[in-house]
């Protein structure tokens, strides 16, 4: 069976890890459908109808703030894990009825720091942007709901340059930074042929229902 995984580029580092010695197809979408589920759907959707040359596609962004939810199966079937997003493929252990999550934390990896770099409320763009006072008292604003930041160790990268990225936003809320393990289950699953109960399975036309991905809170 040919098989395709599509993958949210904040997933790279561990995707390429977990992907080496298997026959799996692996593809990053943009980075700028991370932004928008609406648009992650219309490339989604335009992309499942071509002919693609595969009988499966694996769809990584997973349930990605309604971002998946509607979308219709080509010619190939669809497998999707049944998590909310990205941050929850990285923590999922080896069942995902174990997975436990702070909603109001702000949760980050090298590659999640990396996407966040190029982002409008990234520290430094918004202090070059309104000035330090005006800048901080932004990000206090956008950030007020947030005490926690999470660094998730997957193993894949140095952990340090990450705390150093996120340290002047950390102290500007007075927020504490942890490091949680990121065990990424669900992608060990995917490449290891485990599909269970904690993925979707598409058939060829089906459609993906809001219901199929963990709940919210």
């Amino acid at each position: 069976m040919k098989e395709l995984v599509l993958a949210c580029p904040t997933l790279r580092r561990e995707v390429l890890r977990d992907a080496k010695g298997t026959a799996l197809t692996v593809r990053f979408l943009p980075g700028r459908l991370h932004r928008d589920p609406g648009e992650l759907r219309a490339y989604l959707q335009a992309l499942l109808t071509k002919p693609l040359g595969f009988e499966r596609v694996y769809l990584c962004p997973s349930g990605c703030g309604g971002g998946t939810t509607g979308l219709r199966a080509g010619a190939a079937e669809l497998v999707i894990p049944r998590t909310r997003d990205c941050l929850d493929i990285l923590l999922s252990g080896d069942t995902l009825t174990t997975l436990r999550r702070d909603m109001h934390g702000m949760f980050l990896t090298e590659s999640w720091a990396d996407y966040s770099k190029s982002s409008c409320i990234d520290y430094d763009r918004v202090v070059a942007r309104m000035g330090r006072e005006a800048g901080e008292a932004y990000l206090r604003r956008l950030y007020q709901m947030i005490h926690d930041f999470y660094i998730i160790d997957t193993g894949c990268y140095d952990l340090q340059p990450v705390k150093d990225y996120i340290a002047p936003l950390a102290n500007l809320l007075a927020a504490r930074v942890t490091v949680v393990p990121g065990p990424c289950g669900i992608l060990k699953k995917l490449f290891t042929g485990r599909i269970d109960e904690d993925f979707l399975v598409v058939p060829p036309g089906g459609e993906v229902t809001r219901d199929a991905f963990l709940a919210n809170g």
